[in-house]
């Protein structure tokens, strides 16, 4: 008789283009199926990283809510419970905000003995009713799953208690993000100008993101490199906004939108630097990105940035909400080719030491099972 599978069920938002979308994908495709009967549960089946669960071979169970309390999302409620008591889960893990706080809700209904939370963010982008509000969910969960030491003292700040809290960072798919070939052959194919010095951001259009901060630089970069091409790559609620601010700065000629953009490892491979200018993170997938596809990258020091990013060795930390600071540093990474190769080998080697799915994997199952086998909440 083989060993007795755990019941587990891992719930996510929905499968598009954005980093904790991502992780959750390789992250539970990736999870021992022999120690694990897994149930996933989602709001929306739709976006690009779905393949990767379907291909692990993954139950996915589709709950379409709409605004909280009503109608249809008191339904899937209902219906949510019912499954997670059908299939006698032991383990609940949220990976989001949403799902935290919807599922957090119904624990009671739901009987599932043990709840792992998640934290992928620093809460700085939340009113205070949503704060309030997960750190209820927090309060109730067994573990709180965080991506960055940011995020875990952002927690201990706020006086949870260290043994319920677990850093497990980020992985990257090192050989998806390899660059292989040159940058000339990567733009031929996406049509960019071999002669243009392309400087990309790639995260959704969002208040927290920073794209504005790289815009108000282009003036001055522009200004010795009149050639340079701005990329922003992402979907989201600023894009109105940010078109209206290129217009009006004129701006057009050397700014493109790419929207939800699928092809991230080509785009990493036709760029010069990769920029991220936000004024708050946690962990961000993309700058693993344009590390392990040894791309230099200059972003804002906060939160997991200056985690990932050692100054002046494996990419640049500039001062958020800073846009001369981020000139400035952009524009001796376009004088310094040399510095680019340099920063962009370093960081490669560095993503392929620290941050792998391999090891995210394995913390992630030993909380499962530190909880698993021993079954008792924690004091």
């Amino acid at each position: 008789m083989g060993a007795h599978r755990h019941n587990l069920c891992l719930f996510t938002n929905r499968f598009g283009h954005g980093g904790t979308e991502h992780q959750f994908a390789e992250l539970v495709s990736r999870l021992d199926q022999r120690k694990y009967n897994i149930t996933i549960t989602c709001f929306s089946r739709e976006g690009e990283f779905y393949k990767n669960v379907e291909d692990a071979g993954l139950p996915v169970f589709e709950f379409a809510r709409t605004r909280w309390f009503e109608a249809q999302t008191i339904r899937c409620a209902f219906d949510w419970v019912r499954l997670v008591r059908k299939h006698k889960t032991e383990l609940l893990h949220t990976f989001d905000y949403y799902t935290n706080v919807f599922a957090g809700g119904l624990l009671a209904f739901a009987g599932v003995p043990l709840f792992v939370s998640s934290r992928r963010d620093l809460g700085t982008m939340l009113s205070p009713k949503q704060r309030w509000t997960v750190r209820r969910v927090f309060l109730r969960s067994d573990r709180v799953v965080v991506n960055s030491e940011a995020a875990r003292q952002s927690l201990l700040n706020e006086g949870f208690p260290d043994s319920r809290v677990r850093l497990i960072r980020n992985g990257v798919d090192l050989e998806r993000y390899h660059v292989n070939g040159n940058a000339q052959s990567a733009r031929r194919t996406l049509g960019w100008n071999r002669n243009s010095q392309l400087i990309g951001v790639i995260a959704n259009l969002r208040p927290e993101k920073g794209h504005k901060i790289l815009l108000q630089a282009a003036a001055a970069i522009l200004q010795r490199y009149p050639n340079a091409h701005f990329i922003l790559a992402g979907p989201g609620e600023l894009e109105g906004e940010l078109r209206a601010y290129v217009a009006a700065n004129n701006l057009n000629s050397n700014v493109s939108f790419l929207g939800d953009y699928a092809a991230i490892p080509e785009l990493l491979a036709a760029l010069d630097i990769v920029v991220l200018p936000s004024i708050s993170e946690s962990l961000p997938n993309v700058v693993l990105e344009a590390m392990s596809a040894g791309r230099p990258v200059v972003a804002s020091a906060v939160g997991g940035c200056t985690e990932l990013i050692e100054h002046n060795r494996t990419g640049v930390l500039v001062p958020p909400g800073d846009p001369a600071a981020l000139a400035e540093q952009i524009l001796v990474l376009l004088d310094r080719p040399e510095l680019r190769m340099q920063l962009g080998n370093a960081a490669r080697k560095h993503a392929e030491r620290e941050f792998n799915f391999t090891e995210a994997v394995k913390q992630l199952e030993r909380v499962y099972d530190e909880l698993l086998n021993d079954n008792r909440r924690p004091n």
